[in-house]
């Protein structure tokens, strides 16, 4: 009978270790699927960025979603990009704005801002806008850096 128990004691205690293990794997796995990381030189502190399957769909074209997170999650937010390679166009949005940002003849940043209600529009510098309109002279720069640029500016323009 003692060894009956011993055996069953053993083989729990085997089980447990296998769940504790696959789950410490598994929640170590999850770190490493950052896209990007970064600074924002802000009180919103440093960023994560994670590719996600999700699909934004706007005028006819789907756009990639990326998902940004802050050491201050109420400034987390998403980003839709299309396809792979030099950037189009992007989008930042959460459901109280959305930022346009492209590439064209004048570099690379946002070149229009909706927002949901006017009290939305107050937490946002004007001022700093204008200075987003262009956060790269290059015509044409790599999706990735485009979103870390997004990612680390975007909470500039944000009254805290």
């Amino acid at each position: 009978m003692k060894t009956k128990v011993s055996f069953i004691s053993k083989a729990m205690t085997f089980a447990i270790a296998i769940v504790m293990t696959s789950t410490a794997v598994f929640a170590d796995g999850e770190t490493t699927d950052a896209y990007a990381t970064g600074t924002t030189n802000t009180p919103a502190g440093d960023f994560v960025v994670r590719a996600t399957s999700d699909v934004f769909n706007f005028q006819g074209e789907a756009y990639e979603v990326y998902k940004v997170y802050y050491d201050d999650p109420s400034l987390n937010f998403q980003i839709a990009a299309k396809g792979e390679g030099k950037c189009k166009s992007l989008i930042a949005y959460t459901d109280d704005y959305t930022f346009f940002y492209e590439c064209n003849k004048d570099g690379f940043g946002v070149r229009k801002v909706m927002f949901s209600n006017p009290e939305v529009h107050k937490r946002f510098n004007e001022s700093e806008f204008q200075h987003q309109t262009v956060l790269n002279k290059k015509r044409r720069i790599e999706k990735k850096h485009a979103i870390e640029l997004i990612a680390g500016f975007l909470p500039g323009m944000q009254v805290i």
